[in-house]
C-alpha cells in the first residue's frame, strides 16, 4: 500500500480530531558548496621584483643575491600564510564554523554509512535540554547537562532502541545521523500532546542543505506500529524520507495504513536515563508553531528569538 497524499493525510487527522503538520515538508535547497580563496596579493608582490639591468656588474651580482633571498624568504611567508588560511577554512584550529561543521558532518555520513553492520549502534541515549518541570535547575557545563531531579528517575536522559527488521532502511538513515552528531542542538519543534513529539531539522542551515541535497529514502515496509513510544520517519508522501523523524506520544495505530514505518522504540527507565517521562517533559507550549521553512533558512538564531524555551538535544550517543 503506498504511503498517503496530502490529502489523505489530512482527512485521516480530521477524523482523529488531531491537528495536521506532523508531515515533513521538504524543499528544494541549494547544493552546498564550500570554497576557498587564492591569495593573489602574494603571486602580484613576487611578480614585481626583479634585479635592475642598469648597475655595474659586481654591484649586479649582490643586487641578484640580495633579490633572490628577498624572493626566497616572501615565497615561504607567501606560503606559510596560504597554509594557514586553508587549514582555518578546513576547521582544523578548533573553530565551530558552519563551514567546518558541515564538511565533518558530511564526512562522518559518507564514512560510517557504509561500517555499519547489523546488530551495531542501535541503543542511542539522547540527553535533552529545556524540559518542562526542570529546566530552570540545569546548567550546562561543555556538552554535560547537570539538573537537579523533578520526575521520575531524576533525569534529562532517554534510550531509543532501534530496530533493523522494522525498517532497514531507516534504520540506517538514523545512525548515519547520529554517528556525524546531527541531533547536536536540534530543536523538538513540534509537541502535539498525546500525539507526537517531532524534531530532525538542524539548527544549522548549511547542515541542513548538505542533507536535503543527499535525497530521499526509499520507503521501508511498514512492519512495527504506531504505538506510544514508537520512532517514526516522517513523510509527505512516497519516498519522501529525510532527516524528520517524531515520536508517538500516543497510540498512533492508524498512521500504519498511511504507510508511516516506526524504526525504533523509546526504552523503558533505566539506571541513569528516563524513560517516556522523559519525553513526556518536552516543552509543549509552542505546539506546532515554529515554521519549518524558516528554521532550514535562518536555523538557530530563529529558533532562539522567537521560541527560546523549545526543548532541545544537548548530544546524542550511542551506548
Amino acid at each position: 500500500m503506498s504511503a498517503p497524499t496530502l490529502d489523505d493525510i489530512d482527512d485521516a487527522m480530521e477524523m482523529q480530531s488531531i491537528p495536521v503538520g506532523y508531515r515533513d515538508t521538504p524543499q528544494d535547497e541549494e547544493e552546498y558548496e564550500e570554497t576557498f580563496s587564492d591569495d593573489d596579493d602574494e603571486i602580484d608582490e613576487l611578480g614585481m621584483i626583479a634585479p635592475s639591468s642598469s648597475q655595474p656588474k659586481q654591484k649586479d651580482t649582490a643586487l641578484k643575491r640580495n633579490s633572490y633571498s628577498y624572493l626566497t624568504c616572501v615565497t615561504f611567508v607567501g606560503l606559510a600564510a596560504i597554509i594557514i588560511m586553508v587549514e582555518l577554512l578546513r576547521g582544523k584550529d578548533g573553530s565551530s564554523s558552519l563551514n567546518a561543521r558541515t564538511k565533518a558532518m558530511s564526512d562522518d555520513l559518507s564514512t560510517s554509512s557504509g561500517g555499519i553492520t547489523a546488530g551495531d549502534n542501535l541503543i542511542i541515549e539522547f540527553t535533552v535540554a529545556n524540559l518542562r518541570t526542570n529546566s530552570q535547575n540545569c546548567t550546562h557545563i561543555g556538552k554535560m547537562l547537570q539538573c537537579i531531579p523533578q520526575h521520575n528517575n531524576a533525569t534529562n536522559k532517554f534510550r531509543i532502541q532501534l530496530h533493523e527488521s522494522w525498517a532497514p532502511i531507516g534504520v540506517k538513515r538514523f545512525q548515519a545521523l547520529t554517528e556525524a552528531n546531527f541531533w547536536d542542538d536540534v530543536r523538538i519543534f513540534r509537541v502535539v500532546p498525546a500525539f507526537v513529539s517531532q524534531f530532525g531539522i538542524s539548527s544549522y542551515p548549511d547542515v541542513q542543505k548538505y542533507y536535503d541535497s543527499l535525497g530521499n529514502l526509499k520507503d521501508d515496509k511498514v512492519i512495527g506500529t504506531n504505538k506510544r513510544g514508537t520512532l517514526t520517519f516522517a513523510t509527505s508522501g512516497p519516498n519522501t524520507r529525510t532527516t524528520q523523524v517524531f515520536i508517538n506520544t500516543a497510540d498512533n495505530k492508524f498512521l500504519d495504513k498511511q504507510g508511516f514505518s516506526p524504526i525504533g522504540e523509546v526504552l523503558p527507565a533505566g539506571d541513569g536515563y528516563g524513560g517516556m517521562d522523559v519525553v513526556d517533559e518536552i516543552y509543549n507550549k509552542y505546539g506546532g508553531e515554529p515554521d519549518q521553512g524558516m528554521i532550514k533558512e535562518k536555523g538557530k538564531d530563529y529558533l532562539e528569538e522567537m521560541y527560546p524555551l523549545l526543548s532541545y538535544f544537548v548530544t546524542a550517543e550511542f551506548v
